[in-house]
């Protein structure tokens, strides 16, 4: 019985381990391997547990050489499973911040009462479509001096919600800051002037009204994943860009913001086409084309929204300071698009990380 035990345990560890390193062959297993990667250290118990029980056959008179497999497997998944902590360790000592172990083995409780208030407003209305924002107070003594973070959901610029991590509001209020978490219209397809526009849009509507939610408006940051990290990072580049006007009037407003925080944007989208991450999970071609409405290399027109909505040919000097924050294993967007970002940053020297 020791021996089926310890050997299911450290199968078991070991194929959701793997994942943690091995490209997934389709979206239902890379949503696993997230989550195997997320939770890597409980996989790492489950492996001590293993090798426990694993050498604890012979110590018991078991025999044969089964646990001798068993150990093996039970070994490698604990030393895969430490793989995104070791990354992380390294990141954090880098960066000089602290990890807490109580907040890792915390992060299963998903009670919806320990999120922060918050209250939702319209911003606009086009064709017929009300947007919204979810409104985020600090719920410390502001000293950030007015400061506001408007977050920007991603879904490949054809779904996902706003509001869709409260958690990460939450945690953006602790520290001071005021959140607005906004909509986008995402169809009908091609929508990548009307997605832009409407994240503009938003961000002169908060100035408009700073007063009333009791923020600056000159200290306003755009905050994105994915798809809307692709957004905030255009719509910060391209401000006052008549090519791409926001979907409401300025009212004497400036669509100018003061830094942007990206979680793994595609930033040249000429090179993303060409250079898809992980087609078995998501097919970046297709979903760029309907993005922006053809094949670039079918079209002189096409190709030239490709260039215009790139986040990197909009950078200039005056560009706000960036935060890039990207996995290196990234199967959606690559990472490379990160560095494309950062060398013309150099460029025009812009402060960025």
């Amino acid at each position: 019985m020791l021996k089926i035990i310890s050997l299911i345990l450290s199968l078991t560890a070991f194929i959701v381990a793997i994942w943690i390193i091995i490209p997934a062959p389709a979206y239902f297993v890379w949503l696993f391997s997230v989550a195997a990667s997320e939770w890597s250290l409980w996989i790492g118990i489950f492996s001590l547990i293993a090798i426990i029980l694993s050498i604890c056959v012979p110590i018991f008179g078991g025999g044969g050489k089964l646990w001798i497999f068993s150990l093996i497997f039970a070994f490698a998944s604990l030393i895969i499973s430490l793989y995104p902590l070791l990354s992380v360790l390294r990141l954090a000592n880098e960066q000089n911040v602290s990890l807490s172990i109580t907040k890792y083995f915390g992060g299963l409780n998903s009670d919806k009462s320990s999120v922060a208030d918050f209250t939702t407003h319209t911003f606009a209305n086009v064709d017929g479509k009300d947007l919204q924002f979810d409104f985020y107070p600090p719920s410390v003594k502001n000293e950030n001096n007015g400061a506001a973070i408007v977050v920007i959901h991603g879904g490949s610029w054809n779904a996902g919600n706003r509001n869709d991590f409260p958690n990460w509001n939450k945690w953006l209020t602790e520290n001071g800051f005021a959140v607005f978490d906004i909509d986008y219209r995402l169809a009908p397809q091609p929508n990548y002037l009307s997605a832009t526009a409407d994240v503009k849009c938003a961000v002169l509507y908060i100035k408009e009204m700073s007063k009333k939610f009791s923020i600056s408006p000159d200290r306003i940051a755009l905050f994105g994943r994915s798809a809307g990290a692709h957004l905030a990072l255009l719509a910060a580049y391209s401000a006052d860009n008549s090519k791409l006007p926001p979907s409401c009037p300025a009212d004497g407003q400036n669509e100018q913001v003061r830094a942007v925080v990206s979680f793994y944007a595609p930033v040249d989208l000429l090179w993303a086409f060409d250079n898809p991450a992980n087609e078995f999970i998501i097919n970046g071609p297709k979903t760029l084309a309907a993005f922006l409405g053809g094949n670039p290399h079918e079209s002189e027109e096409i190709r030239e929204r490709f260039i215009l909505a790139s986040p990197t040919t909009h950078i200039l000097p005056n560009t706000p300071p960036t935060l890039f924050i990207h996995g290196g294993k990234d199967q959606l967007v690559r990472s490379e698009n990160m560095q494309f970002a950062s060398e013309k940053l150099n460029e025009n020297n812009i402060a960025h990380k």
